[in-house]
């Protein structure tokens, strides 16, 4: 469903940069990282009721909803950032890029099919595809 590549992709931008030799800080980053998948699965299992309506009208708002919020979780990720390659930092820009494309596209669509269209569209471009893979790789090394 799409609302779960939505979480899929915010969870990953939100995958927090610890240096190696800092157990402590990594610990806490993971902890921080979980705790926002958390809070995404359960934001997409309401919206996911939302979305079986099929009512645009009900829907638009509550994927509005997701992002309030969001500018605690970008202010945390981007310090955390700081011990991360230039490969991962890159990656994470067009990630966040790609948050910001998302509610675009949701305040500019008009109908449910309009909004999966452009979704599917902005999601299997080359780049994001790639930053996406390199975040996932990221987290699976940070955090497990």
């Amino acid at each position: 469903m799409l609302v779960v590549g939505l979480a899929l992709a915010l969870a990953l931008a939100l995958v927090p940069a610890a240096t190696a030799s800092a157990s402590i800080e990594k610990s806490s980053v993971c902890q921080a990282y979980k705790s926002e998948v958390t809070k995404q699965t359960k934001a997409s299992t309401n919206l996911a009721k939302e979305m079986e309506s099929g009512k645009w009208s009900s829907i638009k708002p509550a994927l509005l909803a997701t992002f309030n919020g969001e500018a605690n979780a970008e202010k945390q990720f981007t310090a955390y950032l700081s011990g991360a390659s230039a490969k991962v930092k890159a990656a994470a820009a067009v990630a966040l890029n790609l948050d910001n494309t998302f509610k675009t596209i949701i305040e500019n669509s008009s109908s449910l099919q309009q909004f999966e269209t452009r979704i599917t569209a902005a999601e299997s471009t080359p780049k994001v595809t790639a930053a996406l893979k390199v975040l996932g790789s990221y987290s699976k090394t940070i955090c497990g």
